[in-house]
């Protein structure tokens, strides 16, 4: 009986499944930016009580019975620390017109609150009032490992929105965002009628 062919050894290189490699970082960085993103700046409080913040387009919604969002965040992050003690996060979903509250979120330095207007969920998590289109508290339920990152998924306790105001999108490193949402809805165009026999 023929021998099996044999299989290289589970490794980091590879999944264990197929003996893949995966892409180089210089191939990932473009493929991933080229995925357009919703811009939202992540908050918590820290030990001493401080606001913890960071500008984030790797959340989404995950499920809606139970309400579950999840977002990304680095394993270096002090925001990371900030939501593990205190068990609870706030996505603030950014407006068309707040990239510099997005920079100033994706800046290192303890001063990013100094300025921002805020106000505290039930649960304590940062709320931006101003230069967002909603707001989505959330308690911690558990958290999975990512490479890099470490996915923090949470159960949906509080939130708002604010009907017609456009978001901020980010495409290849660069800010977009989609025209202001009509009043009324656009009524469909009208059709020929279908030529007859």
């Amino acid at each position: 009986m023929p021998n099996a062919p044999s299989q290289p050894p589970p490794t980091a290189a590879h999944d264990g499944r197929r003996g893949v490699p995966p892409v180089p970082p210089d191939l990932f960085r473009p493929l991933a930016a080229a995925l357009p993103t919703g811009v939202c700046v992540v908050t918590s409080l820290g030990v001493s009580g401080a606001p913890a913040g960071m500008t984030s387009g790797a959340v989404c919604s995950l499920s809606c019975e139970p309400p579950l969002m999840l977002v990304c965040m680095g394993k270096e992050s002090h925001t990371l620390a900030a939501v593990l003690v205190h068990g609870a996060f706030c996505v603030n979903v950014l407006a068309a017109d707040a990239t510099a509250l997005s920079r100033r979120f994706s800046r290192q330095g303890p001063d990013k609150f100094t300025g921002v207007a805020w106000r505290p969920a039930h649960n304590g998590t940062p709320v931006l009032t101003e230069g967002t289109v909603a707001y989505v508290s959330c308690e911690l339920l558990r958290t999975v490992d990512g490479g890099d990152h470490t996915v923090a998924i949470g159960l949906v306790v509080e939130g708002d929105h604010r009907p017609g105001t456009a978001p901020l999108l980010y495409h290849r490193r660069r800010y977009a965002g989609f025209p202001p949402e009509p009043e009324e809805p656009l009524s469909a165009p009208d059709q020929p009628d279908p030529p007859g026999p």
